[in-house]
């Protein structure tokens, strides 16, 4: 099966954190995030796993990593980096996932309603990627760390749950630019 696009660029699998080695398993959502950003990013021509990303953070570190971490990692093995925001506002927030431009957003998991999260427990910072907003529903899709469904592009999310979920933490978000399809 070949990945399912939009705007002609293809959509990445599913990256779950849970098969990332100890001692960061369940701590490299920004890692898991950024890198289906840079595939994305690519077209596909650089599919990294979180695993792969956090390898590169210097110095190293065990914990969640921030949006700049994960910058410097990906700098360091692509020569690709973040652009970051933080206060970003909610109009440019949706006019770049209405543009299919891809979009990691940080938040308080305990945010996202429980039916649409892959955890029970929620009290803790997230990194999550959307890569756009559906024009006919209204929904994000999204790519959460915590979610093992590794064979599948994502889910859908109402664009309300993903906004509340940013404002929690200053509606940080980041994006790789997207490269020449």
């Amino acid at each position: 099966m070949s990945a399912p696009t939009v705007r002609g660029r293809k959509l990445p699998l599913q990256d779950w954190e849970g098969d990332d080695p100890l001692p960061v398993r369940n701590k490299t959502c920004m890692d898991t995030a950024s890198g289906r950003m840079l595939a994305f990013a690519t077209n596909g021509r650089i599919a990294l796993d979180g695993k792969t990303i956090r390898s590169a953070v210097i110095p190293r570190d065990v914990d969640g990593i921030t949006m700049t971490q994960a910058s410097q990692a990906i700098h360091s093995l692509t020569g690709r980096e973040i652009v970051q925001h933080r206060d970003w506002p909610t109009a440019e927030i949706k006019t770049h996932l209405r543009y299919a431009r891809g979009l990691i957003v940080i938040g308080m998991y305990s945010a996202i309603p429980r039916e649409y999260r892959h955890q029970a427990g929620a009290d803790f910072a997230h990194a999550m990627w959307c890569s756009h907003l559906s024009a006919q529903s209204g929904n994000v899709r999204v790519w959460d760390p915590l979610n093992p469904r590794i064979r599948e592009y994502g889910e859908w999310i109402p664009l309300k749950v993903i906004l509340d979920f940013l404002a929690t933490l200053d509606n940080q978000c980041g994006y790789i630019p997207l490269e020449a399809l």
